[in-house]
């Protein structure tokens, strides 16, 4: 597939770093502006992004429902995360998403002797077999993954815990220690941070579908044939090593998110993000 647009290095591209720290500020703690027009301080409550998909053993029709009610503004965020990848790749996740952002910009200060390379692991399998069980284990009464081990309540907690004895002492419990764990070795220390999101996020999973069914519809980043010389340099560049390299690159739309950094490097311009035909 090709590109139908001379898109150029423009806005989303030049200061995506900095769209990053801005959703930190407004999303992580102290500050949290955003939480505070519902009176909420972080993602749990009504903002929580993550619980009102899962159903529980012995739960009614009626209690799956109030699950959507009571996390009403987490039920609008996916949504519209779902709705705007469809259109125009994983913006949230490259762009917005303060828990991944925090994750990437954290891994820029890590020397890259001490980083680990997961680009060997086939993200895809683990990331639906990881999604599989979060829908399934709760559903035949095993028990939750929604709570005990959610990156949208470990990350605010790192910010937190400098401020709040709430949060830091949920590192001395044993989830939090695990999650924190999980953060440290698949975020900070991951080659490209994003590890964690290419794992273990289920909003990212499902991000990741709608990003696929939407290719033909909407704006992807992809690679021009005539253009690329297979040099590599893009797939090294790829946080979620998403760019195989063959006869030409090849991107995985279940694990691209449209950081644009191989379009960065790409000294051919074989790569372009916009609307694609054959």
């Amino acid at each position: 597939m090709r590109a139908d647009t001379n898109t150029n290095k423009g806005f989303f591209v030049k200061y995506r770093y900095w769209i990053i720290i801005g959703g930190i500020l407004l999303l992580m703690p102290p500050l949290s502006l955003l939480f505070q027009f519902s009176q909420d301080s972080n993602f749990c409550g009504t903002w929580c992004p993550r619980m009102f998909f899962s159903w529980r053993k012995g739960m009614t029709g009626g209690e799956f429902i109030i699950g959507f009610a009571r996390s009403y503004l987490g039920v609008a965020l996916v949504f519209g995360v779902l709705i705007s990848t469809f259109f125009l790749g994983r913006y949230w996740c490259s762009h917005m998403c303060p828990i991944g952002g925090s994750m990437e910009v954290g891994s820029k200060i890590v020397p890259d002797f001490l980083k680990i390379n997961f680009s060997g692991v086939p993200s895809s399998p683990v990331r639906y077999g990881y999604l599989s069980v979060y829908l399934i284990a709760p559903a035949i009464g095993i028990g939750s993954l929604c709570c005990n081990y959610c990156n949208f309540a470990t990350v605010p907690r790192i910010f937190g815990a400098a401020f709040s004895p709430a949060d830091l002492s949920y590192f001395f419990r044993t989830a939090g220690l695990i999650n924190l764990g999980l953060v440290v070795v698949l975020g900070f220390l991951a080659k490209g941070g994003r590890a964690y999101c290419n794992f273990l996020c289920p909003i990212g999973a499902l991000d990741a579908v709608s990003n696929r069914l939407g290719l033909r519809f909407g704006k992807r980043v992809t690679v021009n044939d005539a253009k690329c010389n297979a040099c590599g340099v893009c797939a090294k560049a790829c946080p979620t090593w998403a760019i195989e390299i063959r006869e030409k690159a090849r991107i995985d739309q279940l694990s691209c998110m449209p950081c644009r950094e191989c379009e960065k490097v790409c000294t051919k311009e074989a790569i372009r993000y916009g609307r694609f035909k054959k």
